[in-house]
Parts: C-alpha cells; structure tokens; sequence
C-alpha cells in the first residue's frame, strides 16, 4: 500500500497531467487523441481504454451519448480527475486523510474475487467493444 504522501502526490500529478492535457487540446482547438495509443501502434489492436481521451473531449462538449460510445470508462476517467485532486486539496488543507482511506478501503475491496472478477470481464467486454467498432 502507498504511504500517503506518495499517494496524494501521484493523483495531484497525474490530475496536474491530465488537466494539462485537456487544457492544450481545447485551447489549441486540437482534436483529443488521435494516434496516443501506443499498444494501438504496435499491435492495431485497440487497447481496452482507446478512445477514453476523445471520450472525456465529447464530454466536455456536452455530447454524453457520443462519449459513452466512445468508450464508456470516459465516464470514470473524467469522474476521477474532477473528483480526486480536488478530494486530496481537501484532505491537505484540512490535515485529514479521508481520500487515503477510500483508496485503501476500494484496494481491500478490489482483492476480493466477487468484486475483481466482474470487474475484468466488464474491462474484457469493453475491450471487445472496442476491437468491434475499430478505434
């Protein structure tokens, strides 16, 4: 398990990253994606996340319906990067570690083979998703 400040510095980053990311394609007026896939470079195969990006873009433009099709863990994404950094800016200033003990908890949770076994075959399913519609 990470100790807590690794853990809050990698989801500040990793927001600080994604934001970043955003922030240049909508700004640049640059469409999300596009050839980032490196296992879709390699293989031609589309990994179970491809289109995640383009799916957070069409989020952003109001097309919620687009996005799902797209791949719907763009949902989860754009819902974890909103959500987390501003949950550990929280935790910081308030000298709690209630987002550390989420993630510990959903780690214990995500051991246990009721909850991990769906869980791959929703990923699996969402990677035969997106074979069949060629991203």
């Amino acid at each position: 398990m990470l100790p807590v400040r690794r853990l809050y510095t990698i989801v500040l980053l990793a927001g600080a990253g994604g934001f970043a990311w955003l922030g240049y394609s909508l700004l640049s007026h640059r469409p999300l994606g596009g050839g980032v896939c490196l296992i879709k470079q390699v293989t031609g195969v589309p990994c179970p996340s491809c289109g995640t990006t383009r799916a957070i873009d069409a989020l952003l433009h109001g097309h919620f319906t687009e996005s799902v099709l797209l791949n719907p863990f763009g949902l989860l994404v754009f819902s974890a990067m909103a959500l987390f950094p501003l949950w550990v800016l929280a935790d910081l200033l308030t000298g709690n570690n209630s987002f550390f003990y989420f993630y510990s908890r959903a780690e214990k949770l995500l051991r246990r083979k009721y909850i991990a076994i769906p869980l791959a075959v929703l990923v699996l399913l969402n990677w035969i998703w997106n074979i069949f519609k060629g991203l």
